[in-house]
């Protein structure tokens, strides 16, 4: 059976919209994330933090701690990162 091409390329356009949508998300996130980290660090210095629409939904010691957050939140929404208060150098 033949796919039509209109159907294909409907479907394309709609997943490179989702795609385009989906990183502008995450451009929002990282820029809440960059802006807001200072006051961040006081509350969850050293801890792990889940982000979503610019808010933390979970955080925890450890990745496990996190874990079931993880697990209710949609992957493809979510934000996760590491809170430390410690100045590293990054080398490449």
């Amino acid at each position: 059976m033949l796919i039509p091409w209109i159907l294909i390329l409907k479907v394309k356009k709609k997943m490179e919209k989702e795609k385009d949508e989906l990183f502008k998300l995450s451009r929002e996130e990282l820029e809440w994330f960059k802006s807001n980290y200072e006051n961040l660090k006081k509350e969850y210095n050293n801890q792990w933090v889940v982000i979503k629409n610019k808010k933390i939904v979970g955080n925890g010691k450890t990745y496990e701690d996190i874990a079931s957050t993880l697990k209710e939140q949609d992957k493809k929404t979510i934000m996760v990162e590491f809170i430390d208060s410690k100045r590293l150098a990054m080398f490449f």
